[in-house]
């Protein structure tokens, strides 16, 4: 149960960047604790680990993607939070959303349908969506 807990935490702190460190110099919100603890264990950024495939407008979901994360850890088992950016087909830029994979085992990829809301207006195109990962942390658990 702790180690549920523990995770919990985790993602919690990972999608909300709360670490109670405030802002940096430039102004954004720091989160160099949440950071600190991500790396400490040989994880972190798991940029390569991720990916998106099918990204298109679907009726009633919106944006919509698939999100891939392939663990090419031999022993250790790893979460990731990933932040995807989405853009309509005319070319408007939709809020950017965040999604968990929780507990991708060694050797293993998970996937998940993901989707953005958007409803497109009457006579605007519908093909053209476009779906990037804008940003990655990966924790152990």
């Amino acid at each position: 149960m702790s180690r549920t807990a523990a995770i919990s935490g985790f993602v919690i702190i990972a999608l909300t960047g709360a670490s109670g460190c405030g802002s940096d110099s430039s102004g954004k919100s720091g989160s160099s604790a949440a950071a600190a603890a991500a790396t400490t264990d040989g994880s972190g950024d798991g940029t390569k680990d991720v990916s998106l495939s099918d990204c298109a407008y679907v009726e009633k979901q919106g944006i919509a993607a698939k999100l891939s994360a392939m663990n090419p850890s031999a022993t250790a088992t790893y979460s990731y939070t990933v932040t995807v950016k989405f853009t309509a087909p005319d070319g408007t830029a939709i809020d950017p959303q965040d999604f968990s994979l929780l507990f991708v085992r060694p050797g293993r990829t998970d996937s998940h349908d993901i989707a953005a809301p958007y409803s497109p207006k009457a006579g605007a195109p519908t093909k053209g969506a476009k779906c990037e990962i804008a940003k990655v942390v990966r924790g152990t658990g």
